[in-house]
């Protein structure tokens, strides 16, 4: 990364986004906009790579941290799964998680019990024959449009004369009125 071209305002606002602190709250202790910081994230190249070299060290660090715990949690479940007391339930969910976690690529999903997640049994689907198979798309095709309103005369305007010959406009006589009664 050149760091070179890169202003003292972008290296504070870098250095407070490594620190953790949101664009916003970065570019305040910069001393300059939000809206600053959100141009040279589009427009400067500079900049985008030292985000992009700066993300991917946090993820580096984050990645390690989450290994470093990773036996720890493992420890955990395997307490869990071997204490008596523990609710069959909370057994269940981690038994499930260190298979799902175990098997990510399985292409065979595990069909989570009714005890697991209190939802009544599937029932089994028929088979449906060839000809009982239906689409969406077949439903769409064998659709039949509706037919548009049509009006059964010309369409009068609220600031015309009103058809019933009183001489007042449309919208101080009839318009809230029933058409039979306006004949």
């Amino acid at each position: 990364m050149n760091d070179s071209h890169l202003s003292t305002q972008q290296f504070q606002v870098i250095d407070a986004l490594s620190s953790g602190a949101n664009l916003t709250q970065a570019a305040a202790q910069a001393g300059v906009h939000r809206n600053t910081v959100a141009n040279w994230r589009s427009s400067s190249p500079q900049f985008q790579q030292a985000l992009a070299d700066l993300e991917s060290d946090r993820a580096l660090i984050f990645r390690e941290r989450a290994q470093q715990l990773a036996d720890l949690a493992f420890d955990s479940l395997r307490e869990v799964l071997q204490d008596p007391k523990a609710s069959p339930s909370v057994r269940l969910k981690a038994a499930v998680f260190i298979i799902q976690t175990a098997m990510p690529s399985s292409p065979a999903k595990i069909k989570k019990s009714p005890a697991f997640n209190n939802a009544p049994l599937e029932q089994p689907q028929k088979e449906l024959t060839p000809a009982q198979e239906c689409t969406t798309a077949d439903l769409h095709k064998n659709a039949q449009k509706p037919e548009p309103y049509r009006r059964p005369g010309p369409k009068i305007g609220r600031n015309e004369a009103c058809p019933c010959g009183s001489g007042q406009k449309y919208k101080r006589c009839c318009l809230g009125k029933s058409q039979t009664a306006a004949a």
